[in-house]
């Protein structure tokens, strides 16, 4: 048995399945940028109207005769003679011959002749004008490589023409639930049955950080059709996730089958509690299988939903360029555990939750996430938040 911080050094260590792919730029909040972003213009490219109003020449004159309309995407009208005007729309280019804007409001106006108001000054060169290029200029880097995009980096992906985006490549992963009990959440089980519960909250705690599992199965307490299964399933994955089987009863399987696949056993359980028997490996890597990394996570249902988000989920985000950072919050009242022991506890804004232990799935419903404590750390544990729940 080892600790939770040896688990978490053995994971650290591991390669990570790395790559890039292109999404549709519809797509592609919450994911990584894998390229930097140059611009491929100026920012504004044009000078730019900042206020409807008048484009004028600066300094000339008070009153002028408006020679014409600059509406946003035509090309540029050439102002001509003195004392004239053309009236212009907001992000308009603006007209030649002029270097400054007079608003509407700093005017009055009587058939084609505009004259600004008495106490207002004659305006200055550049007046209400966005000059061409004091934003960014061509080949500037917008969005460096790294960046998690957000709803405003669409921005500046959009205006520099770039309609698919290439990021990180995210891990393919898929579920696997196993267990003769286990029936699809839409048949009605019998006496002896349950529903496949675990997968699902799993599967939505994936999607909440938006990794969706490739495939989601259930296999059975039977050696032959696991192994058969499981060799089905795991050509082309990055990480495969099973839930049960992993114990030490007559019918904990997983171990030994993934073994006899080929798996390389990196840990089997953790002292902590819930998810004492929480098995990972890893295969070689070959062409059909690159280095698959597997999760034995324990059957019951807060063990395996605990076990997922604290080590799968951290580690299939930082492959995609998306690490975790930790966040504790303040505790009073908890009794630390046995050194070298790790206990997790639902928590809610208002502090720890009643629950009657790794069945209770339902005290998870009132949690926002859960907090990790170790000897070190009942005061100030620290917390792993439900995706969605910040």
């Amino acid at each position: 048995m080892i600790s939770v911080a040896e688990a978490d050094r053995i994971l650290a260590a591991l390669a990570l399945p790395g790559g890039t792919e292109k999404v549709a730029l519809e797509s592609a909040v919450g994911r990584v940028l894998a390229a930097p972003l140059a611009a491929d213009r100026d920012g504004p490219p044009y000078d730019r109207v900042a206020m409807d109003g008048y484009a004028v020449l600066a300094n000339e004159s008070r009153t002028w005769t408006i020679s014409g309309l600059q509406s946003a995407g035509t090309p540029p009208l050439v102002r001509t003679g003195t004392s004239t005007a053309i009236e212009v729309a907001t992000g308009a280019i603006l007209p030649q011959g002029c270097n400054a804007v007079v608003p509407y409001e700093h005017t009055s106006r009587e058939a084609d002749t505009v004259t600004l108001q008495v106490e207002r000054p004659l305006p200055l060169v550049g007046a209400h004008v966005h000059h061409r290029g004091t934003d960014y200029v061509r080949g500037q880097v917008l969005i460096p490589t790294g960046t998690r995009l957000r709803s405003p980096h669409l921005h500046s992906l959009a205006t520099t023409g770039v309609d698919e985006v290439t990021v990180t490549r995210r891990p393919v992963w898929a579920l696997a639930a196993t267990g003769d009990e286990l029936v699809e959440i839409r048949d009605e089980p019998k006496a002896w049955q349950i529903r496949r519960s675990n997968a699902a909250a799993i599967a939505g705690e994936a999607r909440a950080w938006g990794l969706e599992p490739r495939r989601q199965v259930v296999l059975p307490d039977d050696k032959g059709r696991l192994l058969v299964g499981l060799e089905h399933l795991l050509p082309g994955l990055d990480v495969l996730v099973l839930t049960g089987g992993v114990s030490a009863g007559v019918l904990d399987l997983v171990p030994g089958v993934l073994a006899q696949l080929g798996a390389e056993t990196l840990f089997h359980k953790i002292s902590q509690r819930p998810g004492k028997p929480l098995w990972c490996g890893r295969f070689p890597q070959t062409a059909a299988r690159p280095g698959t990394l597997v999760f034995g996570l324990p059957g019951n249902p807060v063990s395996s939903l605990f076990a997922f988000r604290r080590y799968v989920l951290p580690w299939m985000l930082a492959a995609e360029g998306r690490p975790l950072v930790d966040r504790r919050v303040s505790a009073s009242g908890l009794a630390p555990p046995a050194p070298g022991q790790t206990v997790f506890l639902p928590w809610s804004d208002s502090g720890p939750l009643h629950w009657k232990g790794s069945g209770d799935f339902l005290a998870l419903a009132n949690s926002s996430g859960f907090v990790e404590i170790d000897a070190e750390s009942a005061h100030q544990p620290k917390f792993h938040p439900w995706g969605g729940s910040f």
